[in-house]
């Protein structure tokens, strides 16, 4: 699964983070679908080599997507060699009865899926690596922020899906729904922020903790590549940078 046979203390982590894929019925030929997306990111992520795959949110557009759709998602993921975490979002949420069960995602080794095959965390030895999320649980607002414990890893991940809100608009904002405060994302002191809902790429927060949108791959054109390195230890080692996904998709700008 994770690359090589390296101890994480001795060389890089490689995260390739992506969000809001929005896997619908809606197929025509010659245009974007989230099957695409999925596809184009899984590329993405052997092309770099990376460890884990972060999907933070909305892989699915709604929970009654036809279950041979959710099925060919699910054949994706099973193709897929590396560990990949979902994170149910607003679209998606983890229920009962929702569209992961449909999918056959939650039988496949390497699918982790927050809220479904683990609770609010996962720690993968092999790599030095905790990550860390809150599903969304059902279609009403939540704090999109995983209570952070005790570091017992290297490093520190955290995946969620909300919308930040800088300190300036926050009172004209109250309207919104899964909002996330500077503070919010300062207080969690990890090593990064895989964020979704936000359908264009960017940097967010006071830069204390480095805390990114992926944007949709239709909108943004590439994925999240995030590299942590032990060279400069935690908190310190984290390079962020934009990988191109070479779809034949125009971007929806």
């Amino acid at each position: 699964m994770p690359r090589g046979d390296v101890r994480s203390a001795d060389r890089e982590i490689v995260l390739v983070h992506s969000s809001d894929l929005h896997i619908d019925d809606d197929i025509e030929p010659g245009r974007y679908h989230g099957l695409e997306g999925l596809r184009y990111v899984l590329a993405a992520a052997d092309a770099v080599g990376a460890d884990v795959v972060l999907l933070a949110g909305d892989t699915f557009d709604n929970g009654r997507v036809a279950e041979p759709i959710a099925r060919q998602a699910g054949a994706l993921l099973a193709q897929a060699r590396m560990p990949v975490v979902l994170l149910p979002g607003n679209h998606d949420p983890a229920t009962p009865d929702g569209i992961f069960h449909r999918s056959g995602i939650l039988g496949l080794e390497q699918a982790l899926v927050i809220g479904h095959t683990h609770p609010e965390s996962i720690v993968l030895d092999e790599l030095g690596l905790e990550i860390l999320g809150r599903p969304h649980r059902n279609y009403h607002d939540m704090a999109p922020l995983p209570e952070v414990a005790a570091r017992k890893t290297r490093w520190q991940v955290i995946i969620a899906h909300g919308h930040y809100v800088p300190p300036e608009d926050w009172a004209d904002e109250s309207h919104r729904s899964w909002r996330i405060s500077e503070a919010d994302l300062r207080r969690t002191g990890v090593d990064y922020v895989a964020l979704g809902h936000w359908d264009r790429p960017v940097a967010v927060g006071d830069g204390t903790v480095e805390a990114h949108y992926s944007g949709a791959p239709d909108l943004a054109q590439t994925v999240n590549v995030v590299r942590l390195s032990p060279r400069l230890g935690p908190g310190a080692g984290v390079r962020v940078e934009r990988q191109p996904l070479g779809m034949p998709y125009p971007p929806r700008w």
